[in-house]
């Protein structure tokens, strides 16, 4: 009887030690370094919102899913029309990134080339009416406005986080931190943890790399605008990005500083038109910002165009309490007989950058700092 015990107990004891030993050897491992753990990098990045899909929309049918959006906003003054706009890229779920361009095809308007940006962040529609609206006002309700100035509008930068409502990108990156700026490197994940690693402000894992900043790089080389405006909410300010006044080289008797005073004087203009409704103030810019990239870097004045909120219901009321001084500021020319637009006259101002990415349509031009 033991020895049947002692049969049936030793191959048990040999199992026991068997499976221990694996175990203590993968436990091990782990601990040596030898199997792969996960990259910092990686515990860094925010989550996608959502997967990929590789089928690229139409026109038509990313102007179908923004109108739906518009009712359900109760948006019933405007449109997307899928026969005015470009594309000119598209995004990482393969909506459209469209615009386009207003008088150019005037060969007597030689009036400011203004570059307009809404939609930049998804969660504030607020800031993408006045764009729909301004096309609105430009084809039926005032075409006549046109003439004094020439403009290019962006609409819906960032359609993935409009659909999804979010400000970042399908790919949890936050448009307006991700421009390939000079101090993006060094600050922009730094100041991304000092903001407590908000993951609606993470700025990519490099400068440059979403389609949403590549279409704002694409379109402000492309139009060399006399000025920019981008709209947000809900801050409630008005901001202009421009040159830093307080730099040494900076001179009252420079073309440079009579351009920074019309610059600055358009602002308080445009805080004047509206009562104060929106309130013209200095405001911080960010590594990977455009008011860094456009205004701060390239010398072209950015003006932020924040609303009170990001209330949908209170856009019309935002619109038309702006309406008349914005589309003024259109036509008012930051650039007096004396200086000039210095990138209008560059043509050779960039260099091709070829595009890591699949969705990517841009031969992106990107600025050669002299």
């Amino acid at each position: 009887m033991r020895v049947i015990y002692k049969l049936f107990l030793i191959p048990f004891i040999i199992l026991l030690t068997t499976l221990f030993n694996n175990s203590f050897a993968e436990v091990s491992e782990q601990l040596s370094g030898e199997v792969p753990v996960i990259q910092i990098s990686s515990e860094k990045k925010p989550p996608m919102i959502k997967e990929t899909s590789s089928e690229r929309k139409s026109k038509k049918d990313f102007c179908d899913a923004v109108n739906h959006k518009f009712m359900q906003f109760g948006w019933h003054k405007i449109i997307c029309d899928p026969n005015r706009w470009e594309i000119v890229n598209y995004s990482f779920r393969g909506n459209p990134i469209v615009y386009q361009e207003f008088g150019f095809d005037d060969p007597g308007n030689k009036g400011p080339v203004n570059l307009i940006f809404c939609g930049v962040h998804g969660d504030e529609p607020t800031g993408i009416y006045p764009c729909f609206y301004l096309v609105r006002d430009i084809l039926f309700d005032n075409p006549q406005a046109l003439k004094d100035f020439r403009m290019v509008i962006a609409p819906i930068v960032n359609p993935d986080g409009f659909f999804a409502n979010t400000r970042q990108n399908a790919k949890g990156v936050d448009p307006n931190r991700n421009l390939p700026t000079k101090d993006w490197d060094r600050f922009a994940y730094k100041v991304w943890i000092e903001d407590e690693k908000d993951p609606r402000k993470y700025p990519g894992t490099k400068g440059g790399s979403e389609a949403e900043s590549e279409v704002q790089i694409f379109l402000i080389n492309k139009y060399k605008p006399d000025k920019i405006f981008s709209f947000h909410a809900p801050l409630d300010f008005l901001g202009l990005d421009f040159v830093d006044s307080d730099r040494q080289d900076y001179q009252e008797s420079s073309h440079l500083y009579r351009t920074v005073q019309r610059a600055k004087f358009l602002g308080l203009n445009i805080e004047a038109n509206t009562k104060k409704f929106l309130r013209f103030k200095d405001y911080r810019f960010y590594p990977g910002s455009l008011g860094n990239y456009a205004g701060n870097e390239r010398k072209i004045p950015t003006y932020t165009v924040e609303f009170l909120t990001a209330n949908p219901s209170e856009a019309y009321y935002y619109w038309s309490i702006s309406r008349y001084a914005l589309i003024k500021a259109l036509s008012f020319d930051i650039y007096d007989e004396k200086e000039k637009n210095p990138s209008a006259g560059i043509h050779d101002m960039s260099q091709q950058v070829v595009s890591t990415d699949s969705n990517s349509t841009l031969p992106i031009q990107y600025n050669v700092e002299n």
